[in-house]
């Protein structure tokens, strides 16, 4: 296809842009409930002909088993997002390498990378304004590289995006051998 690292890029900035705030929305949600857990306790009543149940006296015994290792989960959501975001970095340079164009379409490479840079100019202060909001900065605290990755992004989406370009054009230009179809092929490669 002409224009999939075209395409993954954009992906990769919607997954960015709202995978982040949705695993910060999650976390904070996440640990809310923890903390009102906390708070509730009652005694299990022992029925009628029933003995008590081991160690299960308390509504807190049972949150132990059944809730708390769920929400410790929580703790492994940045992570999950950073590595989701280097994932798209890997993938769209794996596409870059993969994909033979012609050399024209460099032009519409470039261009449609500083139409991507300007519009994460543009995501990168909605950002800054987002988190001027004590509570939606709090919600994120804990998610610090990708702070940075959004305060950064149009500068990692620039510089990406110009050597994923150059691997990709450097690909074009290996020479053809009968082993390897890729190379310049100007009839059929658009």
């Amino acid at each position: 296809m002409k224009f999939d690292n075209l395409i993954m890029l954009v992906v990769f900035l919607g997954v960015v842009a709202f995978g982040g705030i949705l695993a910060g929305l999650v976390y904070f949600n996440m640990e809310t409930l923890d903390n009102t857990l906390h708070t509730v306790n009652f005694p299990i009543p022992v029925g009628e002909g029933m003995t008590q149940n081991g160690n299960l006296t308390d509504f807190q015994d049972i949150l132990e088993i059944v809730v708390y290792p769920i929400l410790g989960l929580r703790d492994s959501l940045p992570f999950l997002t950073y590595f989701m975001v280097f994932a798209f970095i890997i993938a769209l340079g794996m596409t870059a390498y993969l994909t033979s164009k012609n050399p024209i379409f460099f032009v519409v490479h470039l261009l449609f990378t500083a139409l991507m840079t300007y519009f994460c100019i543009l995501l990168s202060n909605t950002y800054v304004t987002l988190m001027a909001n004590p509570f939606l900065n709090q919600m994120m605290i804990q998610f610090t590289i990708y702070n940075k990755l959004m305060l950064f992004l149009p500068q990692i989406v620039f510089f990406t995006a110009l050597v994923f370009g150059v691997i990709a054009f450097i690909n074009v230009m290996k020479p053809q051998s009968a082993d390897t179809t890729q190379g310049l092929q100007y009839g059929g490669d658009y």
